[in-house]
């Protein structure tokens, strides 16, 4: 047990000795956290920059122009046709919407009314936009054809009830969403909860893989024969030097969790989900260092392969971007690689709220993903 407890010091004190390891640990990931997540992250993407034109000045027009703006969705001024089109041509406004001149009666004689959405063909969010404008006529002509069955019926002005109708529609719920989470607090992961966590993973599987690289510098320098003259086994040997990467990984993601909580503000969830979750995901991360080992000669080129393999990976994982973005065939090959499972089982606890019940599933997944590498890299790994 003391040789175990040595070598394993050993190892924790070299990893810390270097100044360039805190960069790689701590530094790095939260650049990439602040970069990726709180800089370019906001509750609300900019709004387009519409102009109304509205040349009919009726009671539909305007209430047309109220449900649009209601939508929310982009920012909207009323000028005349001749700034409109200036503003236009001097790309000050993203495009502008016009409203001709009997909008109303044809709107009222249930005909299609003249709309006309002007915009540059570079702007990506018109197909929404159209969408938005012809879902408002749609409840508006809909409103006006009530109005008009009002005013047969009751022999009341149709504007009156078209106001009623109106004001009623805009102040009910709508649609009620119902997020699915087991903690009310836990709704959504944000985009910076969402790169804490897959940068926190990216950079423990980097530094646990240069780690694990000690074995092939060890034999390259002679450590190995030097080691293996004294009473020491391998099966000490092993088990100190994994023990160490366990530990390393263990500092830095728990240094990386409690940094990300006070200055990103992310709750990362149920304590002993997380245990279990980073656990399995570091002896996992070992492995596949062991795994890339076996398969090369030096230290410097299972830092080149790794990184490869590591970087994308990640990529594929979804720890760059999110994985719903990505086309479905994508999707399910990420399901073959340990990050995505990681980022799964963080999702449970810090957007569901789960517990270490909810992390078993992947926490069992990345507990395979462990048995394969280790199996195969350790009986390709020479001592001599």
């Amino acid at each position: 047990m003391r040789r175990i407890k040595a070598i394993m010091m050993f190892e924790l004190k070299r990893i810390f000795q270097k100044p360039q390891s805190y960069l790689l640990m701590f530094g790095m990931p939260l650049l990439f956290t602040f970069i990726f997540g709180a800089l370019f992250s906001s509750d609300s993407e900019p709004k387009p920059n519409i102009v109304v034109v509205d040349e009919d000045q009726s009671t539909l027009s305007k209430a047309l122009i109220n449900e649009l703006e209601s939508k929310n969705i982009m920012e909207m001024s009323i000028e005349n046709a001749v700034n409109a089109s200036a503003k236009f041509d001097d790309q000050k406004v993203t495009g502008y919407i016009r409203i001709d001149d009997g909008f109303e009666e044809q709107v009222l004689n249930k005909k299609i009314p003249d709309i006309t959405f002007v915009y540059s063909p570079s702007f990506n969010g018109a197909k929404m936009i159209e969408q938005v404008i012809n879902d408002s006529m749609v409840k508006l002509r809909i409103v006006a054809s009530a109005s008009n069955v009002y005013q047969e019926v009751t022999g009341d002005s149709w504007k009156g009830a078209q106001e009623k109708i109106t004001s009623e529609l805009a102040t009910s719920d709508g649609i009620k969403n119902i997020p699915i989470t087991k903690n009310k607090e836990l709704e959504t992961m944000n985009n910076v909860t969402a790169r804490s966590v897959g940068f926190t993973i990216m950079f423990v599987m980097i530094t646990l893989l240069i780690s694990t690289g000690v074995f092939l510098e060890a034999r390259q320098t002679g450590v190995w024969y030097r080691i293996m003259s004294t009473p020491t086994s391998k099966k000490e040997i092993l088990i100190g030097y994994l023990l160490a990467f366990f530990l390393i990984g263990w500092i830095q993601f728990g240094v990386l969790m409690l940094v990300s909580t006070f200055v990103f503000n992310v709750n990362w969830g149920n304590i002993l989900g997380i245990f279990v979750l980073v656990s399995c995901l570091l002896l996992c991360t070992i492995g596949l260092g062991l795994f890339i080992g076996g398969f090369v000669r030096t230290s410097e080129q299972q830092s080149v392969f790794g990184n490869l393999i590591i970087v994308s990976t990640c990529m594929l994982g979804g720890v760059y971007w999110p994985l719903e973005i990505m086309p479905n065939v994508m999707q399910q090959m990420a399901k073959f690689v340990p990050q995505y499972w990681g980022i799964e089982g963080f999702a449970e606890l810090a957007v569901r709220g789960g517990t270490i019940i909810d992390v078993l599933a992947p926490s069992g997944v990345l507990l395979t993903f462990t048995m394969v590498f280790l199996i195969i890299g350790m009986t390709r790994i020479r001592f001599e």
